[in-house]
């Protein structure tokens, strides 16, 4: 099992709230869905949920939860074969970090969502203090997984993360992080509060919701 197939029930992190920020009873588009961590408490939640997913083994497995999986690279997808304005969300937790246009890749999406529809992000925020601490000390080593994943190609700020949405067509209409700061990580009320005050500082990831701009 690849991490990208374990769910992190962390009420604080990323993927609890972006499944709360989809909602209930929606067309759900999902980027990079992998083997259907999210896929499927979003199926519980009466979602329909349509997955795109490069690997083809973990689009197997995600066909248990999902109406629909497309085995395919999104940046070189051309078409989805549903119609234009069909989505009520499109979901991209975790994923346009590992894209080499994730700008393009938004921006070719956003015609499947209807008027009333709205995209879900998360990405990780290379700003992070300890992130910092370590380019201080001269030090940049991936990881097998976090903000200095080794399958990283995109790096965002609090600024170039909203700067992507904005760019992509998006207004941006809530705001929230998943916070990282060790030496809390007991006292995770206080820590999620910590971070919300500075968050290009202290959050591990950005989380936000945008509808289609005028």
């Amino acid at each position: 099992m690849s991490i990208y197939d374990e769910f992190n029930s962390d009420p604080y992190g990323s993927q609890v709230k972006v499944i709360e920020l989809v909602g209930n009873d929606k067309k759900v588009l999902e980027i990079g869905c992998a083997s259907g961590r999210i896929s499927k408490r979003l199926a519980n939640n009466g979602c329909t949920v349509t997955g795109i997913e490069i690997d083809e083994d973990s689009s197997y497995e995600a066909r248990k939860y999902c109406q629909d999986v497309i085995n395919a690279d999104i940046e070189t997808l051309e078409d989805l074969g549903y119609p234009d304005n069909y989505f009520d969300v499109i979901l991209f937790s975790n994923v346009l970090e590992h894209l080499r246009s994730p700008l393009e890749v938004i921006k070719k999406l956003k015609k499947y969502l209807n008027k009333n529809g709205y995209i879900v992000v998360a990405l990780p925020n290379i700003a992070n203090i300890f992130i910092r601490m370590k380019l201080l000390r001269g030090k940049f080593e991936y990881e097998e997984s976090g903000i200095l994943d080794n399958s990283h190609l995109r790096f965002f700020t609090e600024k170039s993360a909203r700067e992507l949405l904005s760019e992509g067509g998006f207004n941006i209409f809530k705001f929230d992080i998943a916070p990282f700061i060790p030496i809390l990580c007991v006292f995770p009320k206080l820590e999620y509060n910590i971070a919300k005050i500075r968050p290009n500082l202290f959050s591990e990831e950005f989380i936000m919701v945008g509808k289609l701009a005028d």
